[in-house]
């Protein structure tokens, strides 16, 4: 670390902390009390680190060298924290959520605590995923890219503050590539365009900046406050799970901490079709030459690791198709105020069931976001049920062939059958689905989803649970996190498998081509906002034995 760097106060004594966290037994650096002021966290903390699955990789495995490690957050668990909403010893007492990062394995392990009965009651790691940042992290990465010349230089008032500090972020040819090392990018919003200050928190250091153009923008809206309403959506929709049941089907659906929307145990006229749906986080890169961006996580607006929060609860509308309502669709609106201003975002999920037994899961980013040429690319979890042990087969441009192992796709509009189908996922008894992915064709101003799909044989510890940030926000190929659960490839022969569905949206402000965007614009002499929203997502078709 240069000697610059130890001239930030709060840099030095944060290196510091992580010294002695080294020496320490175990080597831990574990929030303080006045990070983590609530008494019973403090005690869920103390509990995690003396369990020995949770400190099992803080050494090396071979010679016993302390290897760096930091516990982020310690929260109340929620029932989206667990396997299909199944709270299971939670749903008698209060239990914590205690995450830990290893910047040695670039690893998150999250164990489970019940601090009355003074005991761990679950163990659970995520290679290549990093846990949301505590605020004093994200303060610190501020004031890292505050006090760097390179950023005062443009500035010219050193006391200005990020507009945005939260977002982690990936960089190519740094340590941030591929999050190698946990990264930030505080943002500084000007009135066309943004400047990207990115800090590397595992060195300590600014790796870089970068531009990003806006567009032009409206006037600024005014936000009113919401707490109100944010405590009302998380104690009827994060702090318990509801039930839905319409037209033949019946469903569980709670908010999550970062994951997003979640459907599980759903059922056609009671038959199970869905085990568990829900969306990861959103990749957001900007500029394919540089290769940099954010990644958002989207859930509960309290006590969760949530960037873009649930903005009220689901809500349930009709499908109506040539005057007839043919079923209904589950709605989540997530958002950053003050959206639609510059550098701040929106998703919206939306879940659809028809009555003739078709279901879709989809997805739209609402802009504006931080510049005019991201790439947005949501990371969709998708199990279904079709009875126990699963066959997949890709339509190769003739006729079906059946995986024998698991492997990755991209999307090929040129290897559909006749009705757009891509996939067919059937159980012992030849029921099952149809895997239709987004080509423009759903009638909501889709351009195509460009989706990478991977198909892996079901582990619950792969994505089940609520979920840290999976791989990196930036890569342009099929790195985008769910490769890591079909590397080495397993055999798919006999097996539950899981869906894994990334599209690929890209972003346009120009005018009259507008997608992914939002805008505030006056019209009839008042401000009015416009959203051209890029959905994507598939459908799935039933599959009867006979087909």
């Amino acid at each position: 670390m240069l000697d610059e760097q130890l001239q930030i106060p709060e840099l030095a004594a944060y290196f510091q902390r992580v010294q002695a966290a080294l020496q320490a037994e175990p080597p831990i650096l574990q929030l303080d009390n006045m990070q983590l002021p609530d008494v019973a966290a403090q005690a869920a903390q103390k509990l995690a680190i003396t369990h020995p699955e949770f400190i099992k990789f803080t050494r090396d495995q071979k010679t016993g060298e302390a290897l760096r490690n930091e516990v982020m957050n310690v929260r109340k668990a929620l029932p989206g924290d667990f396997n299909g909403g199944n709270v299971g010893p939670c749903a008698q007492t209060e239990c914590w959520r205690v995450e830990m990062y290893s910047h040695f394995h670039n690893a998150s392990t999250i164990a489970f605590v019940d601090v009355g009965k003074q005991q761990v009651l679950g163990v659970s790691r995520q290679s290549f995923a990093q846990p949301d940042l505590p605020k004093h992290l994200v303060e610190l990465a501020a004031k890292i890219a505050g006090e760097s010349p390179e950023i005062q230089a443009v500035l010219q008032d050193r006391k200005r503050e990020p507009d945005k500090k939260e977002f982690k972020t990936a960089l190519q040819d740094s340590m941030c590539e591929r999050s190698h090392h946990l990264c930030v990018a505080p943002t500084y919003v000007f009135e066309n365009d943004a400047l990207w200050a990115i800090v590397d928190l595992t060195d300590g250091k600014l790796v870089g900046s970068r531009w990003t153009d806006l567009g032009s923008s409206g006037p600024k809206i005014v936000v009113t406050e919401r707490i109100l309403e944010n405590e009302t959506t998380f104690r009827n929709f994060c702090e318990k799970v509801n039930v839905l049941a319409q037209d033949g089907w019946s469903m569980d659906y709670v908010i999550t901490g970062s994951d997003g929307l979640q459907l599980s145990n759903v059922k056609f006229n009671s038959k199970q079709v869905l085990k568990n749906a829900k969306l990861l986080d959103w990749h957001v890169s900007y500029s394919t030459r540089e290769g940099f961006g954010y990644s958002d996580a989207i859930g509960c607006p309290l006590f969760s690791a949530a960037v873009v929060i649930a903005y009220n609860g689901p809500k349930v509308e009709p499908i109506v198709q040539d005057g007839q309502e043919v079923g209904f669709a589950v709605v989540q609106d997530f958002r950053q105020p003050p959206w639609p201003t510059p550098c701040n975002y929106r998703y919206v999920q939306r879940f659809e069931f028809y009555k003739n037994g078709r279901f879709r899961v989809a997805q739209a980013d609402f802009g504006r976001g931080c510049g005019t040429d991201g790439m947005y690319r949501p990371v969709v979890r998708i199990d279904l049920e079709t009875g126990g042990e699963q066959s997949v087969a890709e339509w190769d441009g003739r006729q079906w062939q059946t995986w024998d192992k698991e492997q990755w796709r991209l999307q090929d509009d040129n290897k559909l059958t006749p009705e757009g189908y891509q996939y067919k996922v059937t159980g012992k008894d030849g029921d099952g689905f149809f895997v239709e992915p987004g080509r423009g064709q759903f009638g909501d101003g889709g351009r195509g989803d460009k989706a990478f799909t991977y198909f892996s044989a079901y582990k619950p510890e792969e994505g089940e649970q609520d979920t840290v940030t999976l791989g990196s926000c930036c890569n342009s190929d099929h790195r985008q996190g769910p490769e890591q659960f079909i590397e080495p490839a397993e055999s798919l022969q006999d097996k539950d498998v899981v869906l894994w569905y990334v599209p690929q949206m890209k972003n346009d402000g120009n005018p009259g081509s507008e997608y992914c965007w939002a805008d505030t614009r006056v019209k009839a002499g008042v401000q009015n906002i416009e959203v051209w929203p890029c959905w994507s997502g598939p459908m799935f078709t039933p599959v009867k034995g006979a087909s």
